[in-house]
């Protein structure tokens, strides 16, 4: 026997032993505290051949009497408190007796019956982050997806994560950053095909919800209807000293009215357990080595039960491979669970189901727009899932301003959620408060962010961090222990806050690329001068920095020196160019032609859009002209509705003759010279210009031929008739280089109109001075005596 413990009755006799010994059992002089081993004095050399390899732990364990101990130090503990170790020990019974003609169905439904007011009471419910009510598991809970591969333990390449990861595209897809390529499976078949399987999950991924839905489930005999369910919190279980799972066990079912430890032995020696050992990661780094040898020491006496345990992803450096437990990973909630999620959030906390249903729809809808990109990225996790439905729930719509949204995002990951669960996890950078948290992450984004980088190396990741340690105040200079530090702060934030994931074996990743584009705004407003703000502005053509500026914004105090910024640095794209100084001038006139309702910037916008090469009406896919909301267009009779529809003829007609593009095109431009137009003589050159046109429909080979003859000197005439009455329809003849500046000034003055109405604090003047030059030529602003272009 390697290793004995003490019996009820020899631990009795140890206590009294050890209280007659007193004075000198605990005599400083030999028995140092703090120190890991015993010195040696003459009561240790009466332990004779057993004195070797003592030590403090040993000797509370030994006193404690719950734990084994090896079989040499409980013979000396013994012999130093002058008793006969044989007297002392407790030796195991038979294994597994059974009383004779023991009804195991009868035991286990007794148990199922006495446990069920207390399983349903205390885990039927949940308690949601910043609501009052706790809600019900079951009116809550979607379905759980797993992954039966762990995404962080596969062998990859950066080069293959960035695969469909291209923040340049313009159909660029957000959620690409942590896309997964392998089939994702239901929660519940994983339980029912697996006896021992550890459930893997990022913070706030719904581990525990998880658990606690099979708890209620198998209560209500709805999944293994034959077992007992025992739900077990490890940081609960680690709290209380000196017991082991049985006891535990045996302690829960006495709670429920089943006094005979013999029936708690029975029902698990006959496999009738259904064990979920939720917070692995939640139990203390001191007590964690405890806990995992008694999870292992009951799962191998206890092997013909059913166990489930969850931990956090990054903190299961416990694989309990030995017991053959399969390990699954939970995924991410897909767009059917996110859409599930809200419809049962809302009704939830609805007053009534219909109320609950229309705002939950709502509240799908808008998630879909494009607008709403980045909180949609979030909302593949509960956790965050709950933030995003509470805030909409106020308003029934979104912020305008999302740093104020992302702001609480991480409040929640970075104290809130282990707060408001008492879990006090081991300091191990206990330098790092939550302000000092959230300044190294803004420093990892900021600097990845720059460098172009969406997946790093853990070794890059590492140095980042030992920069950031190294210029904390009272830092050590020593490289070596920069980098252990570094390589501990990566492991917890990834474990404590998931905000920093590993996406494959050594190559980690923020866990939303929103959540690295505000911690690199954050970066700059913290070190807010005009420095930093010049140096923002320089990318205001780069798509990827679009939503740093947005949050940029909406995180200064006042944002007016960043917005000016901005305008001069859009105005300047187009500055030097006579020919596109020229075409802003056009715009600008025509724009002052028109008498329409809307602010003159407005106008401009839509005047600029006219540009063909540009494609800003519509693209250049054929079907979307026969869309019936630009019929509706076409029937109104403001000017601008006609000019637009006037534009879209001419930009149809100087098209390719291709067969995708004859039906609609000649379609449409026989209806546009159906409308009734405000001025007779426009009428009257394009009904004369109609009657040039072969008879249609149904000839399309007709209008082919024809159009091959004919279609250039047609066109031509088209244009000149648009120009002449209407002032629309120029062939500016840009360049490939000159449009492509186009676009991208039209598409910086978008982003800064975006980041002016996004709820950000910025004074009447500026929003007035920046809206009054949007689109004009600079002579025109500096005739007005702005100050857009004025310098820090």
């Amino acid at each position: 026997m390697t290793t004995l413990k003490a019996s009820e009755e020899g631990l009795v006799k140890i206590r009294q032993a050890r209280r007659e010994r007193g004075s000198t059992i605990e005599d400083p002089r030999w028995l140092v505290e703090g120190s890991q081993t015993l010195e040696p004095d003459r009561t240790w050399t009466e332990a004779g051949p057993y004195a070797d390899g003592l030590s403090l732990p040993t000797w509370r364990r030994f006193l404690g009497g719950r734990e084994p101990i090896k079989a040499n130090a409980f013979k000396a503990f013994c012999t130093v408190l002058q008793l006969n170790w044989e007297e002392i020990v407790d030796r195991p019974p038979p294994e597994n007796p059974q009383p004779p003609n023991l009804d195991i169905d009868s035991v286990v439904e007794e148990i199922r019956q006495k446990c069920h007011s207390k399983i349903q009471q205390l885990y039927s419910k949940m308690q949601l982050l910043d609501i009052a009510q706790p809600v019900d598991v079951s009116n809550l809970y979607v379905e759980v997806n797993i992954l039966e591969e762990i995404t962080s333990w596969q062998a990859g390449e950066i080069s293959d994560l960035l695969r469909d990861f291209n923040p340049d595209a313009d159909n660029f897809n957000r959620l690409g950053l942590g896309k997964v390529r392998q089939k994702r499976l239901p929660g519940l078949d994983a339980v029912k095909s697996h006896s021992k399987l550890m459930v893997l999950g990022k913070p706030g991924s719904g581990k525990t919800t998880f658990l606690k839905h099979i708890a209620i489930q198998c209560d209500r005999a709805k999944l293994e209807a034959n077992k007992i369910p025992i739900f077990i919190s490890l940081k609960n279980f680690a709290e209380i000293a000196n017991v082991n799972l049985l006891e535990y066990i045996s302690d829960e079912f006495a709670s429920c009215g089943v006094e005979a430890r013999s029936q708690t032995e029975s029902v698990l020696s006959q496999g009738r357990g259904l064990i979920l050992l939720d917070g692995l990661d939640e139990v203390t780094e001191s007590d964690s080595d405890a806990v995992v040898r008694q999870i292992r020491q009951f799962v191998q006496k206890y092997y013909n039960n059913q166990f489930i345990i969850t931990c956090r992803i990054a903190a299961a450096k416990y694989r309990f491979h030995d017991e053959a437990f399969t390990c699954v990973e939970v995924a991410d909630f897909n767009c059917e669970q996110i859409a599930a999620f809200s419809i049962n959030w809302f009704v939830a906390f609805s007053h009534n189901l219909d109320a609950g249903k229309a705002l939950a729809s709502q509240f799908v809808e808008n998630l879909k727009q494009q607008k709403n990109q980045q909180i949609r990225e979030l909302a593949v996790t509960p956790i965050l899932l709950n933030l995003t439905c509470l805030v909409f729930q106020a308003k029934a719509d979104f912020p305008s301003n999302r740093a104020k949204l992302y702001e609480e995002g991480m409040e929640i990951m970075l104290r809130k959620w282990d707060e408001t669960r008492g879990i006090q996890r081991d300091k191990v950078y206990r330098d790092l408060n939550f302000s000092r948290k959230q300044h190294l992450l803004a420093f990892v984004a900021a600097t990845t962010f720059e460098r172009g980088d969406y997946f790093f190396d853990k070794n890059q990741i590492q140095q980042v961090i030992a920069d950031y340690l190294a210029n904390l105040p009272d830092a050590t200079t020593d490289r070596v222990q920069l980098e252990m530090d570094s390589e501990v702060v990566l492991k917890t934030i990834e474990a404590q806050h998931g905000l920093l994931v590993e996406r494959a074996r050594g190559i980690y990743s923020f866990s939303h690329l929103t959540f690295q584009e505000y911690f690199t705004a954050k970066a700059i407003v913290d070190n807010y001068e005009a420095h930093s703000l010049k140096k923002l502005v320089i990318h205001i053509t780069d798509k990827r920095w679009r939503e740093v500026f947005f949050l940029a914004v909406g995180m200064l105090q006042k944002a007016d020196d960043l917005l000016l910024l901005m305008k001069q640095q859009v105005d300047v794209l187009v500055a030097d160019d006579e020919q596109l100084q020229q075409f802003l001038k056009w715009v600008n006139n025509k724009s002052l032609s028109v008498d329409f309702p809307y602010k003159p910037a407005a106008v401009r916008f839509f005047y600029f859009s006219l540009l063909p090469s540009l494609e800003l009406a519509l693209n250049r896919n054929p079907e979307r002209f026969l869309d019936p909301a630009l019929y509706l267009a076409v029937k109104h009779t403001f000017d601008p509705a006609v000019e637009f529809t006037l534009d879209l003829v001419l930009d149809l007609a100087i098209l390719p003759v291709l067969d995708g593009a004859i039906d609609p095109a000649l379609s449409l431009a026989h209806d546009i010279l159906l409308v009734p137009l405000v001025e007779p003589e426009l009428m009257q050159a394009l009904q004369k210009l109609k009657k040039q046109l072969p008879r249609y429909p149904g000839h399309k080979e007709v209008f082919r031929e024809w159009w091959q003859a004919n279609g250039q000197v047609w066109t031509r005439e088209l244009r000149q008739i648009i120009i002449s009455y209407r002032n629309i329809g120029h062939d500016w003849q840009f360049s490939k280089q000159q449009n492509s500046l186009l676009r991208k000034y039209y598409d910086a003055n978008k982003l800064l109109v975006y980041c002016l109405n996004s709820g950000c604090n910025v004074s009447p003047a500026v929003r007035q001075e920046i809206e009054e030059t949007l689109l004009l030529p600079i002579a025109n602003i500096q005739k007005t005596g702005h100050k857009c272009d004025r310098q820090f």
